[in-house]
């Protein structure tokens, strides 16, 4: 069954492409506008994703980058959009829309300015900052000299948003090659997903409690966390290349399964999941590559998202893109080159 894209608004965006795929630049909260954070020279620009594609001014704020573009790190931005949170793995900073500096919490000596292992987040309340770091000795964990060093793990931080004060820490059994945080709907819990590299995938759940942080990891050692329901009942993994799963919250109990190869077959090669994501609390979109000896082809599938029974593929006026972000709302994004458009189905 073919489901119509409708397009329900078009905007012009500097390498809109990037902001599409990027885990960190599109922030959706539950009963809150989206957001994007778009990187502009040395600044990056806070929008509101509703009045950029209306007539409203859409910018929040813009907060000076502290290192350069060319460096890798990951930022997020306090629900209030006066305090941009920026990490890399050697530094979390706070800066102000000045430029100010208002508090750094340093981290371990930094391998390569232009690699970047962590990932940072703020909590829905404001009051905490939520941080992925590597651990002591991290050094060790890419020396290949054969010698048996031992390495404990990443460090999972909970900061107190206004000081930089360590609130809570807790070590990861992973050496991170790449993270993702993830809130949960309900405002206390927060989800993580880390990239060993060749070493596997890892899913963890954390919860600030008074007594320090309580940490949980997913069983399955290799998946990708990709989003939670809006009712926070239940969660999507990815496990590549073909399987995408809900499971329950917080247990992780998986409900079902869905293999690209059950929800489409391409005419050439094999089918392939590469992202998914709630369109709304109903809806799934899940995009399928069909791989032969390179991408050939791919599709935007909507699924529902209780039954996991697929309800179509979305037909648009031109060719598929490459990747959809979903924004919860019943609408989701594409990108192609410097063009944001912003769909619905029919």
């Amino acid at each position: 069954m073919e489901i119509k894209a409708v397009l329900v608004g078009q905007a012009h965006l500097g390498n809109a492409v990037r902001l599409v795929e990027s885990p960190w630049a599109v922030e959706v909260r539950r009963g809150r506008s989206p957001r994007m954070l778009h990187l502009e020279g040395a600044s990056l620009r806070l929008y509101d994703l509703d009045r950029f594609f209306g007539a409203g001014t859409s910018l929040i704020n813009t907060f000076p980058a502290p290192w350069p573009a060319e460096e890798a790190w990951e930022a997020a931005v306090g629900p209030d959009g006066d305090v941009g949170v920026f990490c890399h793995d050697g530094a979390v900073r706070a800066v102000a829309p000045s430029g100010v500096v208002l508090w750094e919490h340093r981290g371990q000596e930094r391998q390569s300015p232009s690699v970047n292992r962590s990932s940072c987040q703020v909590s829905d309340d404001g009051r905490h900052v939520w941080v992925l770091l590597p651990g002591a000795s991290c050094a060790a964990v890419w020396r290949h000299d054969g010698e048996p060093y031992p390495y404990a793990g990443d460090e999972w931080l909970v900061l107190a948003a206004h000081t930089g004060r360590v609130v809570a820490r807790a070590t990861l059994g992973c050496a991170a090659v790449g993270t993702q945080h993830l809130p949960h709907p309900d405002g206390l819990h927060m989800g993580l997903g880390v990239g060993e590299g060749q070493d596997g995938l890892r899913v963890y759940w954390g919860r600030l409690e008074e007594d320090g942080l309580r940490v949980w990891p997913h069983e399955d050692d290799y998946r990708i966390l990709v989003d939670v329901h809006p009712n926070g009942l239940s969660y999507l993994t990815w496990a590549p290349p073909d399987e995408i799963a809900w499971h329950s919250f917080p247990g992780g109990i998986v409900m079902r399964r869905l293999e690209a190869a059950d929800a489409w077959r391409p005419a050439v090669g094999e089918a392939y999941w590469d992202d998914c994501g709630y369109v709304d609390a109903g809806t799934v979109i899940a995009t399928a590559t069909a791989y032969a000896e390179t991408p050939e082809d791919a599709r935007h599938l909507l699924i529902d998202a209780f039954s996991g029974e697929v309800r179509g593929d979305v037909r648009y006026p031109g060719p598929v893109p490459r990747s959809a972000r979903p924004l919860g709302d019943g609408t989701w994004l594409t990108a192609e080159g410097d063009a944001l458009f912003r769909w619905k189905a029919r």
